[in-house]
């Protein structure tokens, strides 16, 4: 979601990858109608795991030299902070102030937890009920809070080893805590699928891969692939074909986010590593790159635009559509008006940033 544009820890096949997360999620939410796109949600985790592998990647290669924290930071604020809170001013203050049927007063209500990135924790404790015109933005919480707390981790105890014992220690408290929840028969799902510590393991599993590159690269090229498939079996098994029950089936709720990641995480490793040339390929296409690029932008306004304009498309081509024909062109206009917006965003808004960001590294 937030692109790493620099030469230095640029890597163009990660631009494709990221392309397909942010259109897993769009179809999910947009096209959701479908039952077939069942799966979108994914992306998310896919961005988490993209999320996990550049900063480590970007921290470690930076580790010990001046202004390691300071520059980070910086980066991060000027990648992030004007267009989250230039969305915030628009969806929270604008927009409501001038279209009264634009109905955001959950969010309005208990906004600090928004303009301080603990939106995630908010929907836990305070269900948004019939409100979901910012919900997506619980990821966007889970990430800044890893990009406050892990540079730090970093600086403390700088060898990859004793990283990679602190993630698989991490990891392992996920899992279990999961376990208890399920035991537990915790009945709000939000507690699985927002919360900071059930729904980090995409940002572990990537953040193992880049240390795992300078632990053990062999361990990557001849024992990932065969986990891998061992995983993706499990999830074709556990969670495909078992869709209608996925997620009241133990193994989402325990283990599958992980499974996923770990899928996520070869993909990763190879479109850098860039010895899969059919890969690079693929994830070398423009349109994905294209899509990547705007990513950032597009994640934060496909849900709202679509809101907003969904009552007027339905209006509009009503008289002449019905069914999936009128829910699919709805979602087809909402979605390139986000696409258009997302545009001008990174061409007019966030490129500016990102040329200033460039200043510290």
């Amino acid at each position: 979601m937030n692109p790493e544009q620099t030469n230095r820890h640029y890597y163009p096949a990660l631009d494709g990858l990221r392309g397909l997360a942010i259109l897993l999620v769009v179809i999910y939410h947009n096209f959701g109608f479908i039952r077939y796109f069942f799966f979108g949600w994914l992306g998310v985790d896919l961005f988490f795991v993209l999320s996990g592998f550049l900063i480590t990647d970007i921290l470690l290669k930076t580790l010990g030299k001046p202004g390691y924290l300071k520059n980070f930071y910086t980066r991060r604020v000027l990648r992030i902070f004007p267009l989250y809170y230039l969305a915030l001013i628009l969806f929270l203050l604008i927009l409501p102030a001038v279209n009264r049927s634009f109905d955001v007063k959950y969010y309005t209500d208990n906004q600090v937890w928004l303009w301080t990135y603990l939106q995630n924790w908010l929907f836990i404790f305070k269900n948004p009920d019939q409100y979901n015109t910012l919900n997506h933005f619980w990821s966007l919480a889970v990430e800044e809070q890893f990009y406050l707390v892990w540079p730090l981790v970093i600086l403390l105890l700088r060898k990859p080893s004793r990283l990679l014992i602190a993630l698989s220690v991490l990891l392992a408290g996920v899992i279990g805590l999961r376990i208890w929840l399920w035991n537990n028969q915790v009945p709000d799902l939000a507690y699985f699928n927002l919360y900071t510590f059930t729904r980090i393991d995409g940002i572990c599993i990537g953040s193992m891969i880049a240390l795992f590159q300078r632990i053990n690269p062999r361990f990557l090229k001849n024992y990932m692939p065969l986990i891998v498939v061992l995983f993706a079996a499990l999830n074709f098994i556990f969670y495909f074909i078992n869709r209608d029950n996925a997620f009241s089936f133990p193994y989402l709720a325990i283990a599958g986010y992980t499974t996923f990641a770990m899928v996520f995480g070869l993909l990763v490793n190879e479109a850098v590593s860039g010895e899969n040339r059919l890969l690079n390929q693929v994830f070398s296409f423009s349109p994905l790159r294209f899509f990547g690029r705007i990513s950032y932008g597009f994640y934060i306004f496909h849900w709202p635009v679509h809101i907003l304009l969904a009552p007027a498309a339905t209006t509009f081509f009503s008289t002449t559509l019905r069914g999936h024909s009128l829910s699919f062109v709805i979602a087809l206009t909402t979605t390139l008006a986000a696409i258009g917006i997302s545009w001008l965003s990174f061409r007019y808004f966030e490129s500016y940033f990102l040329r200033l960001k460039d200043r510290f590294i």
